[in-house]
């Protein structure tokens, strides 16, 4: 795969990728993710990193060893219903050889820098810190980066997920469609991308006298979670997993759940969507599921006001991503519109 020679100081380079060599999967999956706060390992990165859309990938090398990477993923979220070019930034680790030196702050503004130099059209940089995750918080923002808002994360669970015989996997011919009932329903959000909609066609609907009226993609994601902070944490961790019919919907060492996006319900079918859940946990044989929606999406508090969503939800309730955001060739009143909406979020960006 072609790199490019981006910086070159002592005995540390920066190469930029176009796409994700074999090297930079081999380090996802070496790395433990989430430096406070919770810490875990991705264990189906390998299948998951080869789907991204149009990445690059800056690793900070010594010895021609990846000790550093950030992937951009070049994208064209809407916000208010108009697109924006934007970079999202996922994958930002660094392994214990350069942790705790402050390079991987240094580092992180030079990459920003090369990256800003490249472009000369409206555009936004999105990276995300796992809320409780101070050290990260801290090097993205000397980067130049500003907090947005707070993606909270949501789980939904059953211990004996049900049959839903009205459950269906969406049409080929029926994307488009969809397309429009979602964009009209987040017509009012920040940051609306459906690049990891469709996906192996795992977009399921329920119908009602043919029309949809519930929708959501789901992808199916194994972690094993290796820490969680504080005195709860210490019981989820070593408690829970003991506990028979508990360990159903939780087990750290094998952390399996659907992650749910492109949530679409018609107005008062809030209900609809939640079976749509269940039916698809039953189809899958698993029994947890997570979503990441805004803190402030009133279409997260209708979901919230309109259903239960199962024992697992009161552990992750305090659990979220902090957006953050800089901008490049935008005006004042562009980025205030940005901050005043919602935000959305496709659960592919923080799997």
């Amino acid at each position: 795969m072609h790199r490019e020679l981006v910086l070159q100081e002592n005995d540390l380079t920066i190469w930029k990728y176009h796409g994700i060599p074999e090297t930079g999967i081999a380090f996802f999956e070496s790395t433990n993710w989430g430096s406070a706060g919770m810490v875990y390992e991705r264990k189906n990165s390998n299948e998951l990193i080869r789907l991204l859309k149009d990445p690059y990938l800056y690793a900070i090398e010594r010895d021609n060893t990846i000790v550093g990477t950030a992937v951009f993923c070049h994208t064209q979220p809407r916000v208010n219903n108009q697109p924006y070019n934007c970079y999202i930034i996922r994958y930002f680790a660094a392994s214990a050889a350069i942790q705790g030196k402050k390079l991987m702050k240094y580092y992180a503004g030079k990459v920003m820098e090369v990256v800003q130099q490249e472009e000369t059209e409206k555009t936004i940089y999105v990276g995300c810190v796992e809320k409780g995750n101070l050290r990260s918080y801290r090097v993205v923002e000397n980067a130049g980066y500003e907090k947005l808002g707070l993606l909270c994360v949501n789980a939904f669970s059953r211990f004996y997920p049900k049959v839903q015989s009205d459950v269906e996997r969406l049409k080929p011919e029926e994307q488009s469609q969809m397309l429009n009932l979602i964009h009209d329903q987040y017509k009012h959000h920040s940051l609306v991308h459906t690049d990891y909609l469709f996906l192996n066609d795992n977009y399921f609907v329920i119908r009602e006298q043919e029309e949809i009226v519930a929708g959501c993609q789901y992808h199916r994601v194994h972690w094993a979670i290796n820490k969680m902070p504080g005195f709860m944490g210490k019981i989820i961790m070593n408690v829970l997993p003991r506990l028979p019919l508990i360990n159903k919907l939780f087990n750290p060492k094998r952390f399996e759940f659907l992650a749910l996006e492109g949530l679409y319900f018609k107005p008062g079918y809030e209900k609809t969507l939640l079976r749509l859940f269940e039916g698809l946990l039953h189809c899958e044989k698993i029994n947890s599921a997570l979503f990441w929606m805004g803190e402030n999406c009133p279409h997260r508090k209708s979901i919230l006001d309109h259903g239960k969503l199962g024992l697992l939800n009161s552990f992750v309730k305090d659990s979220g991503v902090y957006i953050m955001t800089s901008y490049q060739n935008m005006n004042e009143e562009e980025i205030k519109t940005l901050k005043s909406l919602p935000l959305y979020a496709s659960a592919f960006d923080y799997i």
